[in-house]
């Protein structure tokens, strides 16, 4: 059987699958990260759940590229360093709950885990925030080129 590539849908019905498409995406990508999660919390190890992390990090990788090359980043925002600084707050306190219901559930409370998860939320914190600006100066630099493209066009 051939299979056409030639697009059968209007432009609102098209219009209408990519954004369910969008949505099965961003279900997955949140379903993922809760399972990833949940594992955690309830006893799974960082290789019980590696499959799922590579997963993950394949779709975000994916995403990440793709929309800085074409400059995009949200519908609804532009990346700035507060947005940044309150975003990487997520993953480090996240990381530092899973740790303190881990160390709950073994009974090795004290000062000196405690520290260690702290340094390791404050690393996290910093890591995020590093890559979140990383991607914010690619994001402006990608933007402003695009834009020149558009000038010079329209220039024409």
């Amino acid at each position: 059987m051939k299979r056409s590539l030639k697009n059968n849908l209007d432009e609102m019905l098209d219009q209408k699958l990519l954004k369910l498409e969008e949505y099965g995406f961003w279900i997955v990508f949140w379903a993922l990260v809760c399972a990833i999660v949940i594992q955690l919390i309830i006893g799974g190890s960082i290789k019980e759940v590696l499959g799922e992390i590579i997963v993950l990090l394949i779709g975000s990788i994916y995403i990440a590229v793709t929309t800085l090359k074409n400059g995009l980043w949200t519908r609804t925002s532009t990346p700035t360093r507060k947005g940044n600084a309150l975003a990487s707050i997520i993953p480090a306190v996240v990381l530092c709950a899973i740790h303190i219901v881990k160390m709950i559930q073994n009974d090795r409370m004290g000062t000196k885990p405690l520290l260690i998860t702290a340094a390791i939320a404050v690393a996290v914190y910093a890591g995020c925030f590093v890559i979140l600006e990383a991607f914010r100066l690619a994001y402006n630099k990608r933007r402003a080129a695009l834009d020149d493209i558009d000038e010079k066009e329209s220039e024409e």
